[in-house]
């Protein structure tokens, strides 16, 4: 039986009616998943059963779908050291979970709910954070969830952004390239889906980040600008803000403790992490010899030679 957390009656719905989970074959699917990755020699991955029913959740239980996002997964944090610098818990990040910028609270919307993350663009302090220090935090955050956190996995999760006093020069270090490589991972590797974007207290300087934001958004109606707190509250529930904003869902401050212990307890897991990836030559010889196979297996019952050039399951994700 799979090591797995026992859901919610709630999400135990959401799963069943909305990612197509069936508790008759799902054991089955893990270990048919965990297979299929020792069998790549070019994949390095963790395969505890937690761990993988998260990609096979997030993929509707499509085992070809889940195979596709482990290994962007894998190969996009082996390839993209840029922007996700060492894999080891150290003093920047640290120092950006005691920044109070981030906030996840401790209530979903309803039991069978999307997770609620806050932010308070104006704690970041420029001269010390940049927008790839801000992404690399969401990333290791986002691996934590991963592991511990149902609703994020299953129901997504909902993005608030409060632009009070957000500093002007960190808007400037925001371009279209960056942000298309940064997305990616948000949209095809880390296993949820983004529920929608609100963004409050956005004065008329950040339009033009916005605009740029909006236009590479492949749904660009998940993203939702509010004048005031009192639209936001309209749109998600006003229970579910924290105290800070009228709400009962726990104060903001209280998520800088919980993210440092988090991070802390998690030290040796990404400690662990530097060995998985993806070899990216033994990849594109895998998929060359996978299509040396289809072509002699196609030249064999026809009789007359394949067409050269048919794309590999892995060869490209396309990502808009």
């Amino acid at each position: 039986m799979a090591k797995i957390r026992e859901l919610v009656p709630e999400l135990a719905e959401v799963a069943r009616t909305e990612l197509n989970e069936n508790p008759a074959n799902r054991d089955a699917l893990i270990v048919a998943f965990r297979t299929w990755i020792n069998e790549q020699n070019y994949l390095e991955a963790r395969t505890d059963d937690q761990f993988l029913v998260a990609f096979l959740r997030v993929c509707l239980w499509d085992l070809e779908l889940a195979k596709k996002r482990i290994v962007f997964f894998y190969n996009y944090k082996s390839k993209e050291r840029g922007l996700l610098k060492s894999r080891l818990v150290d003093d920047k990040l640290l120092e950006l979970a005691r920044s109070g910028i981030f906030a996840t609270l401790p209530n979903p919307i309803g039991p069978g709910g999307p997770r609620i993350h806050y932010t308070r663009m104006g704690h970041i302090e420029t001269s010390k954070h940049s927008v790839t220090d801000i992404f690399r935090f969401h990333a290791f955050r986002s691996e934590i969830e991963l592991n511990t956190d149902d609703n994020w996995n299953i129901s997504g999760v909902v993005e608030i952004m409060d632009f009070t006093k957000i500093p002007y020069s960190l808007l400037l270090q925001f371009d279209a390239s960056m942000f298309r490589r940064m997305n990616a991972f948000l949209e095809h590797g880390i296993p949820t889906n983004l529920v929608a974007t609100h963004i409050v207290n956005a004065s008329r300087e950040t339009q033009f980040v916005l605009t740029v934001i909006r236009n590479v958004m492949k749904q660009k109606e998940l993203l939702h600008i509010h004048p005031n707190v009192e639209s936001l509250a309209k749109a998600i529930g006003k229970e579910y803000l924290p105290v800070e904003l009228g709400g009962n869902n726990g104060a903001l401050n209280d998520a800088m403790s919980r993210y440092e212990a988090q991070l802390n307890s998690f030290a040796s897991y990404f400690s662990e992490d530097e060995r998985y990836g993806v070899d990216e030559k033994l990849r594109e010889a895998s998929e060359r010899e996978k299509e040396q196979r289809q072509t002699s297996l196609v030249s064999g019952v026809t009789g007359v030679p394949a067409v050269s050039g048919e794309a590999g399951a892995f060869r490209k994700l396309n990502i808009d």
